[in-house]
C-alpha cells in the first residue's frame, strides 16, 4: 500500500519538532534560548505537535499532487535548534552597557537563598553572598531595593567586568552578569557598581570576584533613595558562571 508522501512528511515533520522541542525542555537547554516560565508553554507546544502528527494518520492515503513547501515552517526552526551552538555570552553582544549600572525593576524573591541572613537589628551583619545566578539574582534585586539596610554588610560577589567611561568614574566598574527577561533576544548586563583604585587595571568581560563592604550613593534617577555601592577590599580572577540570571 502506497502511502501519501506529503501527510507523511507532515507526520515527520511535527514528531520531530515536538521531539527536539521535548528534548531540549527535559535537558534544561531550552533555557538558552527563553527563560523558565516559558517550560510549560513549550510542554504545550510539544504535546499539541504530537496530537497533529495523530490526527494526520487518517490521511495517508496518496494524492496524485503533493504539496510539502508548508513543511518548512517546522522544519527550518528544528534545524536551526539542532546545530551545533553555545549559550551566548557577553562578548556576543552590543546591549546597552548602561543596565549594568542601572538594572531594570525585579520582583522581589519570597525569601532569599538558603544559608542567607537578612537584616536584623539585634543580630550582626551576616555575609552577603552572591556567587551563584540564584544568589545574585536576589542580592541584585533586594540591594537595589533597599541599600540603605545593608551598608556596612560585607559582600562577595562574582561577575564579568563592565566598563562605559561615560557613566562611571575612573576608579569603578560594573560587577554584572547577563539578565534574560523573555528570551535570548532580550539579554543584557546587570549587577552592581564597584569602587576600586584597582578599577583601571582591570580588563572589560574579564571575570572576577570580589570581596568588599556594601556602601550607598544618593539615586540620580528612578524612585530609589539610594543606590548600592560595593567598596572593593579584595578582586581575584574567576571562571565564567555559566547560566543567565531571570528577574522573574
Amino acid at each position: 500500500m502506497r502511502l501519501n508522501a506529503q501527510t507523511s512528511l507532515e507526520i515527520v515533520s511535527c514528531c520531530v519538532f515536538g521531539g527536539v522541542t521535548l528534548y531540549l525542555v527535559r535537558s534544561g537547554k531550552y533555557l538558552s534560548y527563553v527563560t523558565p516560565r516559558m517550560e510549560p508553554y513549550l510542554y504545550f507546544t510539544a504535546v499539541v505537535m504530537g496530537i497533529w502528527a495523530l490526527s494526520a494518520l487518517g490521511r495517508l492515503r496518496p494524492q496524485h499532487k503533493v504539496r510539502s513547501a508548508h513543511c518548512l515552517v517546522l522544519a527550518i526552526p528544528v534545524l536551526l535548534l539542532l546545530l551545533p551552538h553555545s549559550p551566548l555570552d557577553i562578548s556576543d553582544l552590543s546591549g546597552n552597557k548602561k543596565a549594568a549600572v542601572a538594572p531594570p525593576k525585579a520582583e522581589r524573591r519570597s525569601k532569599p537563598p538558603e544559608e542567607t541572613a537578612l537584616p536584623d537589628s539585634d543580630a550582626a551583619a551576616a555575609k552577603i553572598a552572591a556567587a551563584s545566578n540564584d544568589d545574585f539574582g536576589f542580592w541584585l534585586s533586594e540591594l537595589y531595593m533597599h541599600a540603605e539596610q545593608y551598608e556596612g554588610y560585607p559582600i562577595t560577589a562574582t561577575g564579568f567586568v563592565c566598563k562605559d567611561p561615560e557613566l562611571l568614574k575612573d576608579d569603578e566598574f560594573a560587577l554584572a552578569r547577563l539578565m534574560m527577561t523573555c528570551c535570548a533576544a532580550d539579554l543584557m548586563p546587570v549587577g552592581f557598581v564597584c569602587r576600586s583604585e584597582a578599577a583601571s587595571q582591570l580588563k572589560a568581560e574579564s571575570w572576577v570576584t570580589v570581596d568588599g563592604v556594601m556602601g550607598k550613593v544618593e539615586s540620580q534617577g528612578g524612585s530609589e533613595k539610594y543606590e548600592p555601592r560595593i567598596v572593593v577590599e579584595k578582586i581575584a580572577p574567576a571562571r565564567a558562571v555559566k547560566g543567565y540570571i531571570y528577574p522573574y
